[in-house]
């Protein structure tokens, strides 16, 4: 398995931020990768959407996780793989903590994660504080 971890603080409540990343068909907006998302079904652990990155095929996707206003965990089909990605809200000195993993497992992992999770990792930074700001104008 591979594993990579990012954090970040920020004055944004976790509230404001858990509503933000749960508000899928709007992953758009602040993920200039994704061209679209489809979501359809209820906000809970097992509930499958779609994610289209820009350029690429359609991805499967499940949440595995929802725990208000904490944590969201989502669980992306890869061909022989699937990646993982927990994103929590916790407190900090600063308001909130925001930190995200990324695993990726399965027998082709070491291909994917060349092909996507080290790309994504790399671009956490970036990725987040859009994410971030994104909630904070929706608050």
């Amino acid at each position: 398995m591979r594993r990579y971890t990012y954090e970040t603080d920020t004055a944004v409540s976790a509230e404001t931020l858990f509503r933000a990343k749960t508000d899928i068909r709007g992953w758009p907006e602040w993920d200039g990768e994704l061209e679209a998302t489809a979501f359809d079904a209820p906000l809970k652990a097992g509930s499958p959407f779609m994610l289209k990155p820009k350029g690429g095929p359609k991805v499967a996707m499940r949440i595995e996780h929802l725990e208000a206003p904490r944590r969201f965990v989502d669980l992306a089909f890869l061909p022989l793989a699937k990646m993982r990605t927990s994103t929590e809200f916790l407190p900090s000195a600063a308001g909130t903590r925001v930190r995200v993993v990324i695993e990726v497992f399965g027998p082709l992992a070491f291909l994917w994660d060349r092909i996507l999770a080290r790309k994504l990792a790399a671009d956490c930074d970036h990725q987040t504080r859009q994410f971030i700001a994104a909630a904070e104008r929706r608050s």
